[in-house]
């Protein structure tokens, strides 16, 4: 497991580290407040939230109160009603209340979001009134003959605009009193008397109660037409959408309100990256059913390999070791091939070596099987590769290697309690390699569990002091803690030590940048170029660098456009790129960075992450277009 970035906060992708770094900085490069949609770098939030209780909960309280207040045998009251609406107001809040909330489990599931409906029958629209309701009565209710006038032609505009009112006022009581029905009969006569947004969107909240989801989209869509910007149409259209399963379309629908609502209705945001999630995970596993695995970027490829001794400094000795056999000869030539950073070479000897099976000795076919499944794991073939490690724990059940790889796939599945066990039986077969307490390191240190891990990495140096990545995590996990002084002189040290490391100047540099020292993490950046001018990770920290202490997106983007050239296998080379697009409002063009990184993704997570990345490049578009108004207005507020 190569070293991991102090910002690495997902012990799911345990085995990601190397690139945890650029990752990181999905949140530096939005420079208008916080991420609302993990990633997405458009969804910027306040962080102010309100410290008014939602409606509902408040006209539960009140409701709460008034019952103990009641004496026996009196009767409550009746709810309140819609408020009353001028039409002839052109952008009169009919809705006084919050949203319903969109509020749910943030479980990724077919099914729509279960408190939906029941919040819909205690939202908005129960408490939409200011004055006091009388008892509509059970039976089948009789309206006064002047609602429903024979020729409503022969009226004239005025008229028909204070009958629609008195109309839709009827209606709020009966909404009130929760009878649906009887509501939208009045709604859609105030509709036929004078079509204004307000009454689509009265008679949408009926069909949301009754969950007739088609009609609450049809008639939110035409209270839309009348005023694009009734932020309840929206809200409650996108409601609607979801529960219809169309994705997309909610997306857009609660991206335009979060805009509209300048990202202040956290309820709305987190829908936002619930429908995030859903599309994500819908569209994920149709790639994958198509999905060729190959190998990912030669940089995540030499970080991985060089974390392990065994295909790093071992690798050679190997290579040179005996064994006559025919298999035995390509396995030798697999760990030839590792020595000299040949990795495609490498993986095609170790599939020739398990192919062929004339192995001498129960080591060799280990080894075969320990490599073939390392390979596996890196193109993202998890299953495959807990299989063939499996079959080399069988031919060497106390090759440590092989455990700690195991360990890092169940990581990988998030089965901890196993990893955390695999770890144990590794140090009770050889409590003296150096390996097991780096990787077991890693592993604490992305539990947060930063104390125990650092004890691993000295523990690890104490057995091999050689050993780059060992002094690197050390130092990222003392600044994680706050010792910035020894993180600084554990970096030193290392650069000391290890004078041709790149890796030791670009984390060094992360270090320098989070503390704002910029001229001294440009220099660690640009002597990590030097040194390792292949790797994309200095270029795209200096990105970072730029667009954070210069505020110059142009740089930043040259500098990013660098790591795509000398890596164009790196699927955060493009991640970023469309990253730095988006946030120049490059927005047709930061799709297609995204595409390529959801076309390199290497697994399951990070094929997810770039496709909700571009889903939601995808509904700023949308909203750019749509409410071009509201996009220059958040354009002005990033000046």
């Amino acid at each position: 497991m190569p070293p991991v970035p102090e910002h690495q906060t997902s012990p799911a992708e345990a085995l990601e580290a190397a690139k945890e770094f650029a990752m990181r900085n999905w949140k530096i490069l939005t420079a208008v407040g916080v991420v609302a949609v993990l990633a997405t770098g458009f969804y910027v939030a306040s962080t102010e939230k309100s410290s008014r209780p939602p409606a509902a909960a408040a006209a539960a309280a009140a409701e709460k109160r008034r019952a103990a207040k009641k004496k026996p045998g009196q009767k409550a009251p009746a709810p309140a009603p819609l408020p009353e609406v001028l039409p002839t107001v052109a952008r009169e809040e009919v809705e006084r209340t919050p949203p319903v909330s969109t509020t749910t489990p943030p479980t990724v599931t077919e099914q729509p979001p279960p408190t939906y409906a029941d919040a819909v029958k205690e939202s908005t629209e129960s408490a939409e009134t200011t004055e006091s309701t009388a008892k509509v009565e059970e039976e089948k209710p009789s309206y006064p003959p002047e609602f429903f006038p024979a020729d409503i032609e022969a009226l004239s505009s005025q008229e028909r605009t204070e009958l629609a009112k008195t109309v839709k006022d009827a209606g709020n009581k009966y909404y009130a009193a929760k009878k649906f029905d009887e509501a939208i009969e009045l709604y859609s006569q105030a509709i036929n008397l004078h079509p204004h947004a307000v009454y689509y969107s009265n008679r949408a909240a009926c069909y949301a109660n009754l969950e007739q989801y088609d009609k609450v989209i049809e008639d939110c869509t035409e209270a839309l037409k009348r005023d694009k910007h009734w932020g309840r149409a929206l809200n409650r259209r996108a409601q609607a959408y979801e529960h219809e399963k169309r994705y997309t379309d909610a997306l857009n629908d609660y991206t335009a309100f979060c805009v509209l609502e300048e990202f202040k209705n956290e309820p709305a945001i987190n829908a936002t990256d619930r429908v995030l999630k859903i599309i994500g995970k819908e569209k994920a596993d149709e790639v994958l059913k198509n999905k060729v695995s190959r190998l990912p970027s030669e940089t995540f490829i030499a970080a991985y390999m060089d974390s392990f001794r065994q295909t790093s400094t071992g690798a050679k000795a190997i290579a040179e070791s005996e064994g006559d056999a025919e298999a035995d000869l390509l396995i030798k030539k697999a760990y030839a091939s590792i020595a000299t950073r040949n990795w495609q070479e490498a993986y095609q000897f170790s599939k020739d070596s398990v192919e062929n099976g004339n192995f001498s000795t129960d080591k060799w076919k280990a080894l075969a099987y320990n490599l073939l499944g390392t390979f596996s794991f890196l193109k993202g073939d998890i299953e495959d590769a807990m299989s063939n490690l499996e079959k080399a724990l069988e031919f060497d059940p106390k090759n440590v290697n092989s455990i700690i790889k195991k360990a890092s796939i169940l990581m990988e599945r998030a089965a901890i309690q196993e990893a955390i066990e695999a770890f144990d039986e590794a140090e009770r077969v050889d409590p003296n390699d150096p390996d097991l307490y780096y990787h077991r390191g890693q592993v604490r240190f992305l539990m947060q569990d930063n104390d125990n891990a650092i004890a691993d990495y000295k523990k690890s140096l104490e057995l091999d002091d050689n050993f780059v990545y060992a002094y690197i995590q050390l130092g990222v996990g003392q600044y994680k803690l706050g010792q910035t002084a020894k993180a600084m002189a554990t970096f030193k040290k290392a650069a000391k030590k290890f004078k041709g490391s790149g890796e030791v100047y670009n984390y060094h540099g992360e270090i320098l940048l989070d503390t704002q020292n910029w001229n001294d993490a440009l220099e660690n950046f640009d002597k990590a170029i030097e040194l390792m001018p292949n790797s994309p990770l200095p270029y795209i920290n200096k990105a970072i660098l730029y667009l954070q202490w210069k505020q110059d997106p142009v740089t930043a983007e040259a500098e990013c456009r660098k790591a795509t050239e000398v890596d164009p296998q790196c699927d955060i080379a493009f991640a970023q790129l469309a990253q730095l697009l988006l946030h120049q409002n490059k927005v047709e063009e930061s799709l297609q960075h995204y595409d390529k990184a959801a076309e390199l993704a290497r697994t399951e997570a990070e094929l997810m992450n770039a496709i909700s990345c571009r889903e939601a490049a995808a509904a700023q578009l949308y909203v750019s277009k749509a409410y071009p108004d509201l996009m220059a207005k958040l354009a002005a507020q990033r000046l």
